[in-house]
């Protein structure tokens, strides 16, 4: 196949995904306000404006995610519009395309001993956090409670130290340690239980669909979905916190982020069971299959 050829094809398809997205975003999505702003968008378009990035590679995928973001402010204007977040959502959509061809073509079964592996280490390091903050008597309040000159961090625990050290002399001491414990304790045993139960659910249904090729790749498609959406998610909430939503910051960072980190990680393993559909039905047509797998 020629390279002018490919190109054209792989733009055509490009901006047809793009189109279907557009519309869906425009028409079907939703905000779910958050402390008094939109903080999260509900809908379908993301499933068709993450296929670009899957199917022909990083480039295609950011800029597929950057004229989303940009042309779907134009149609839908919710807002201010923020340059530096569509550059975040085109960068995620880069990432994205990197670790799907990263990913694609790994043993399924050792991903999955790899992420069960990874959500029980966590799981241990989280309880032990747990424990050992309560040993020390850290806790949200702890410098309402305590004098910074009485505090002496020798015979404390590792996280407890790390902890004291990182947020003594900031600006705002307690609510800054608050967020800290939040990520270190209930941030890491959610992860755990989290990777545990998509792990459960991506167990049971390859067993129902173990005869197509594409559902034996819901690790892969998991692992990139979810760690590019919440690379951006973790970016953006910064961006709306420090420029439009000055409410925000009032509230400590973990406040805000968990939401939102909780709907990424929902909304991209529902797409990743779509998605796989997609790659399906893509798989088995032969000449999309050979646009797909063709070398720039």
């Amino acid at each position: 196949m020629k390279k002018s050829s490919l190109y054209v094809r792989r733009i055509t398809i490009t901006a047809l995904f793009l189109s279907i997205s557009l519309v869906l975003k425009t028409a079907f999505a939703f905000y779910i306000p958050m402390f008094g702003q939109n903080g999260m968008s509900i809908g379908i378009s993301g499933i068709f404006s993450i296929m670009p990035a899957l199917l022909f590679g990083p480039v295609y995928g950011a800029i597929t995610a950057g004229l989303s973001d940009l042309l779907g402010y134009i149609l839908k204007p919710t807002g201010p519009y923020i340059p530096l977040m569509t550059l975040v959502v085109a960068a995620g959509g880069f990432i994205r395309g990197l670790l799907w061809n990263a990913l694609r073509n790994k043993d399924s079964k050792k991903m999955r001993i790899a992420v069960a592996v990874c959500s029980a280490i966590l799981l241990v390091l989280g309880i032990c956090n747990v424990a050992f903050l309560s040993a020390d008597g850290i806790d949200n309040g702890f410098y309402d409670q305590t004098h910074n000159e009485d505090i002496n961090i020798d015979n404390m625990h590792l996280v407890s130290r790390m902890l004291i050290t990182r947020t003594i002399n900031t600006k705002d001491p307690s609510g800054n340690l608050a967020t800290y414990i939040t990520f270190v304790t209930a941030g890491v045993i959610g992860s755990a239980v989290l990777g545990i139960l998509l792990l459960a659910v991506d167990l049971f249904i390859s067993r129902k669909f173990i005869h197509d090729k594409n559902k034996g790749q819901i690790p892969q498609l998991l692992i990139a979905l979810i760690v590019s959406g919440l690379i951006v998610t973790t970016l953006n909430t910064v961006v709306l916190r420090e420029t439009i939503y000055e409410s925000w910051k009032a509230l400590p960072f973990s406040v805000i982020w968990i939401p939102r980190v909780i709907e990424e990680i929902l909304g991209n393993t529902v797409k990743a069971y779509f998605i796989s559909i997609l790659l399906g039905i893509f798989n088995r047509q032969r000449g999309l299959n050979e646009l797909m797998n063709a070398k720039n």
